[in-house]
């Protein structure tokens, strides 16, 4: 049902623009008014500042301020009773024209033009304060404030100004200052302003004209610093020294009294009395008890420019520098935080504590706020970072350059409002009323970029992208959703299946990988706004790096297998072949043990026999002296004895010398003897021997066992075949020598020859010793060949393999020579 609202004062007055209020009421401007109507009930809040404007579009903002849009006027906020911001172009808004309105989260107003773009407003948390005539294009140096509530500002070059009751005042040559570059302004205790001037002298404020300070008529030293101390005595820092001036009488303290570069900046006293003052270039100096002492960068302090100093309320001693961030003086050392330990910069202005104790400090990097406490964590090790609260150009400040170097460089107002000097004006800053954002920046993953293209895809867990398999680089790029000093949002980062820490990427918005391994990762971020509050749900995108076929899990397994495999069958082949070569250790001496045994019982049956029958003779023959034909008997039989062990030794000893290992060897031995055992029976002997044999290795066993068959064979020969001749050849094949012995006897049938009991080694051996000579061969591993045929004498072969122990002992088939024989009847020597 419609409801008639009795708003207008007149017949001709009407609503130019309504829109809702946030208590349910309704914001009604007309052509004069504006009028705010709740539960039936208009309050009238004033006239209109809109005048004649067209009104486009209007809205009540979350503050209660009334944003209203207009046609060619611009923007205009309306806060009930406390007055009118008016935007138009001629103020910098960059149109006249606004078609839209908006508020987000943060209490951001956006503003959509009609030719200008989009606009946004944020509220401002740093009060500007300028002169009307803009300070005349000069930079603001010094400030302070006095007892009346009138602020007092110092110029470069446009003199001094006066801010009182909302009112303000310049003050030039006209009244008293013969210099308009003031470069330090301070009032004293008995409530008198001080104006030091660059050159121009140091003057008194009376009855608003300024006249020169009794007793400093002739300074003309630019003014710096000044500081009233201690029973009426006022310090005055000036570029060639330290003054003290008190009711007219001057002490100097400067180069000629031992300061070096003695520029002087800063002035503090403290409690105890003790003066402290800053130098650039000469660091800082201590004036106690008439003495005076200077630190320097030697001692500790982190740059001799010192432009700031302050005392807190523990009595440190804390140092602002120009390059070297802040110094603290505490029991006799010095303590540095810098833009390294997170300060916003360096170039300290000066530093002012709040009622709280928190600091408030101007910098060349806008104006930032540090609790007392962590200042001190830091500057005692304990923390390693400090995290200030940074005020800059997005919270209203005209400009990030902060003015120091002069003294007073900021100052406090009794309602406890702090305000500091910078190159485009004043700002100010209430510590009681800071409004700190609530509201975490929800943070958005814009884009990931894979050597520099883009891919997408819906980030989850389940339904993954999938990167192809290679070497490549990834790029994040992310931001965080607020608009309130956008530029000073933070953020942290990590890529979980790869890192496990977050990684603090500052105010970086773009993260790079130059390699990424195949597996499964989620890139997670987090955002911080410009007041230090974390969005803790942190954005998350998930992708997966897909890995060559040798990069995949079965393909390791196989690998790992395969090396397994491999590495048991190594050491089971190491572990064989330790076996095998300690059972040859084992098999070499069982061998030399069996050679010892035979050696001993060749000894004990030779040497033991003849020895015996040398001593039975030897007996026998002295019963026979006197019968001189027995007597030269017994001693032919001694003398055959003596020569048979002779030669038996001789035959134990070349079986068991390693020199005679070889085949060579073996056949010059083997041809010797026959010639010498032949020989004394008038049986002819032929050899047939190789001019050269191979060095193949013939073991002791080989040659004693091949030995006694040769022996046996022609001991056979000489009592049974009643031959003439015999003849003896040594062939050699690929792995295998032949020995071949053949006469011209009567021959035998070797079927009909019956086998013999065994009979002892170095035995003679009858018809019957046949096959010892067979198992002499197979114990060596060869074989004993026999062919026979009765009136055509007797064939015996020995074939012996031969066993090759190294490299250098392979075998080769001897050269044929140059005559045509075959390589298994060489050239040869035959007698």
């Amino acid at each position: 049902q419609p409801v008639l609202l009795p708003f207008g004062r007149s017949p001709d007055e009407f609503a130019k623009g309504i829109c809702a209020s946030i208590d349910g009421g309704l914001w009604i401007i007309t052509q004069d008014r504006v009028l705010k109507w709740n539960e039936n009930r208009i309050d009238d809040l004033g006239p209109s500042p809109l005048g004649q404007s067209s009104i486009i579009t209007m809205m009540e903002m979350k503050s209660g301020c009334l944003a209203v849009g207009t046609l060619e006027q611009g923007l205009f906020l309306i806060f009930p009773h406390r007055g009118v911001v008016h935007f138009k172009r001629a103020r910098d808004f960059p149109s006249n024209w606004v078609r839209a309105l908006c508020e987000d989260r943060e209490g951001t107003l956006w503003a959509g033009t009609g030719s200008s773009g989009l606009v946004a407003l944020c509220p401002s948390r740093v009060a500007s304060l300028s002169a009307p005539d803009d300070w005349q294009g000069a930079n603001v140096l010094s400030i302070t404030h006095s007892h009346s509530g009138s602020i007092w500002v110092g110029t470069e070059g446009a003199g001094l100004y006066r801010f009182h009751a909302g009112q303000w005042k310049q003050f030039g040559e006209s009244d008293g200052l013969s210099n308009p570059f003031v470069w330090s302004v301070s009032e004293d205790t008995q409530n008198r302003l001080w104006v030091g001037t660059w050159g121009g002298g140091l003057y008194f404020e009376h009855s608003n004209r300024f006249e020169r300070v009794p007793g400093l008529e002739d300074l003309t030293a630019p003014v710096l610093a000044l500081l009233h101390g201690r029973n009426g005595v006022t310090w005055i820092g000036t570029d060639t020294g330290l003054l003290r001036y008190q009711a007219g009488a001057i002490t100097r303290l400067g180069e000629k009294q031992g300061l070096m570069l003695p520029d002087v900046r800063a002035l503090v006293e403290a409690p105890d009395g003790t003066l402290w003052f800053g130098m650039m270039g000469g660091g800082l100096g201590r004036l106690q008890n008439g003495s005076v002492k200077q630190f320097r960068t030697t001692d500790g302090l982190s740059s001799d420019f010192v432009q700031c100093l302050h005392f807190d309320t523990n009595g440190a001693l804390w140092i602002g520098t120009y390059g070297g961030g802040l110094s603290r003086f505490k029991d006799g050392r010095f303590s540095v935080i810098g833009a390294d330990q997170g300060l916003p910069n360096n170039f300290i202005c000066d530093i002012e504590q709040d009622d709280l104790g928190n600091f408030w400090i101007s910098s060349h990097g806008g104006i930032f706020n540090l609790q007392q406490s962590e200042l001190n964590q830091c500057a005692d090790g304990q923390t390693q970072n400090v995290h200030p609260l940074v005020y800059g150009t997005g919270d209203g400040m005209p400009t990030l350059e902060c003015s120091g170097g002069f003294q007073p460089a900021s100052c406090r107002t009794e309602g406890g409002q702090l305000w500091f000097p910078t190159t485009k004006g004043l700002v100010g800053i209430n510590p009681n009323d800071i409004k700190v954002n609530q509201l975490p920046p929800p943070v958005l993953i814009e884009t990931l970029l894979v050597d520099g293209l883009p891919v997408s895809g819906p980030g989850s867990p389940d339904d993954s992208l999938r990167i192809p398999p290679g070497r490549h680089r990834f790029e994040f790029r992310y931001t965080g959703l607020s608009f309130v000093a956008p530029q000073k949002v933070s953020f942290k980062y990590r890529l979980q299946g790869l890192e496990r820490e977050w990684t603090d990427a500052g105010t970086k918005r773009t993260i790079i990988y130059s390699y990424i391994p195949p597996g499964k990762y989620q890139f997670q971020v987090m955002a911080c706004n410009s007041d230090g509050v974390w969005d803790y749900e942190a954005a998350t995108l998930a992708f997966m790096v897909q890995p060559f076929f040798w990069q995949t899990w079965w393909f390791y397994l196989g690998a790992g297998l395969s090396a397994a495999a491999l590495l048991s069958g190594g050491a089971l082949w190491f572990a064989r072949r330790r076996m095998r070569h300690k059972l040859d250790r084992l098999e070499r001496q069982r061998a030399i043990e069996r050679e010892r045994a035979r050696i001993a019982r060749d000894i004990h049956d030779n040497f033991g026999a003849s020895l015996t029958r040398i001593s039975l003779l030897s007996q026998s023959a002295q019963g026979e002296l006197q019968n001189s034909g027995q007597a030269v008997a017994q001693l032919n039989r001694i003398y055959d004895t003596s020569r048979e062990l002779t030669r038996a030794l001789d035959e134990i000893v070349w079986a068991v010398s390693p020199e005679h290992d070889t085949l060579d060897s073996l056949g010059s031995y083997l041809g010797k003897f026959a010639q010498d055992y032949l020989g004394p029976l008038a049986v002819r002997c032929r050899l047939d021997l190789p001019t050269q044999l191979p060095s193949w290795p013939v073991t002791a066993e080989v040659r004693h066992n091949l030995f006694l068959a040769l022996k046996e064979t022609l001991h056979n020969v000489v009592k049974h075949a009643a031959a003439s001749e015999i003849s003896i050849s040594l062939t050699t094949g690929a792995d295998i020598f032949t020995l071949q012995v053949r006469d011209n006897g009567c021959g035998f049938d070797p079927a009909a020859v019956p086998g013999e009991p065994r009979r002892e080694p170095g035995r003679p051996a009858s018809g019957n010793g046949l096959t010892n000579m067979r198992r002499r061969l197979e114990k060596i591993g060869g074989r004993c060949e026999i062919q026979s045929v009765p009136g055509r004498g007797t064939e015996v072969k020995f074939i012996v393999p031969v066993s090759l122990e190294s490299p250098d002992s392979t075998p080769s088939r001897p050269s044929t020579p140059e005559t045509g024989a075959s390589s298994n009847s060489p050239g040869v020597t035959k007698k």
